[in-house]
C-alpha cells in the first residue's frame, strides 16, 4: 500500500532538481513550503509502483545529500548563511529542525557524543510536551 511521500528541501536549486526528476518520470507533486523550517515539500501523489517508490527514494537520497552540502556551504545565494540543522522527533511522529550555528554545534560534539546528544534532545522534547512542574529531588534518577 502507497502513500503519499513528501520530500523535503532547503534550497530551491536542488528542489527545482528533483522536480524535473518527477516530471521525467511523468508523476504529478504538490509543492509547499514549510514555514518552520523554511525549506520547500515536494508531495508525491500515491498510486505509483513499488519499484518507482524506491528510485524516487535513491534520488532523493543523492539530492538530499547535495542540498545538504549547498546549505553548509552557503551556495544558494548570497544571502545565505551556513547552518547547522538538529531534527527533533515529536510526539505523534512529527519533525522539527532546530537551526544551531555550526560553530556552537561543533563545540557541543566536541564534548558529546552523537547518541548522547540525540539522548539529551529526547529528554528536552519530553520536557516540553509533557511539563512536569515537581521538585528535581523527586524524580527518580534515569
Amino acid at each position: 500500500m502507497n502513500e503519499v511521500l513528501e520530500y523535503l528541501f532547503f534550497t530551491r536549486t536542488v528542489a527545482d532538481e528533483f522536480a524535473g526528476c518527477l516530471r521525467e518520470r511523468g508523476l504529478s507533486w504538490r509543492e509547499q513550503l514549510e514555514p518552520v523550517q523554511d525549506a520547500w515539500v515536494l508531495a508525491v501523489d500515491e498510486g505509483i509502483s513499488d519499484a518507482l517508490w524506491d528510485e524516487l527514494d535513491a534520488l532523493y537520497d543523492e539530492h538530499a545529500l547535495r542540498d545538504q552540502q549547498l546549505l553548509e556551504q552557503g551556495m544558494e545565494d548570497e544571502t545565505a548563511h551556513s547552518m547547522a540543522g538538529i531534527y527533533l522527533q515529536l510526539e505523534g511522529g512529527r519533525q522539527t529542525i532546530a537551526q544551531v550555528d555550526p560553530a556552537l554545534m561543533n563545540r557541543i560534539l566536541s564534548v558529546l557524543s552523537m547518541d548522547e546528544l540525540n539522548r539529551f534532545l529526547d529528554v528536552v522534547v519530553r520536557s516540553v510536551e509533557h511539563p512536569d512542574d515537581s521538585a528535581i529531588c523527586q524524580h527518580p534518577e534515569s
